[in-house]
């Protein structure tokens, strides 16, 4: 098959669900069917030889990000090839302004990045880096969303 890396589920109704390698932010990630997605772009992206090319060695590395009106900010090229091979859905980073957008498209880059140099990442660690350093400090409410007081351990 063409998509064998791609990492997928079925559901209740027997569509395929895309699930992304990287889900750095789990508490931002939101499913959505392809027929809820809104993208301003034509499907000439079904075209993008190398986003297809990708797609056929990695499978979907990281979501594609979305606003609150299920507008595609960043991975239309992906998400038209999804579609292509029938794929019906896929999660999702919703982002709720601008600075949360690009401090999400940077992530995704550099995880891409890392991906392809065989680099380890299993940890937060690379968002305090050189180059991510100044989009993550405008952006340390996604890193403390989705956890508690209790998630800490206390001496």
């Amino acid at each position: 098959m063409i998509l064998d890396k791609l990492l997928k589920t079925t559901d209740h109704a027997s569509r395929i669900i895309a699930h992304p390698l990287y889900q750095i932010f789990p508490h931002r990630l939101v499913l959505k069917y392809f027929n809820e997605i809104n993208t301003d772009y034509e499907s000439i992206y079904n075209s993008n030889l190398n986003i297809k090319k990708n797609l056929e060695i990695y499978g979907l590395l990281n979501p594609i990000i979305i606003d609150g009106k299920n507008k595609i900010l960043d991975g239309n090229q992906r998400f038209f090839q999804l579609k292509k091979y029938k794929i019906s859905g896929s999660l999702f980073y919703k982002s709720n302004n601008d600075d949360e957008t690009t401090f999400l498209v940077k992530v995704n880059e550099k995880i891409y990045s890392m991906h392809q140099k065989n680099k380890l990442i299993n940890d937060w660690n690379f968002l305090f880096e050189n180059d991510l350093i100044k989009f993550t400090e405008k952006n340390m409410k996604i890193l403390q969303e989705g956890v508690s007081e209790n998630t800490f351990f206390r001496t």
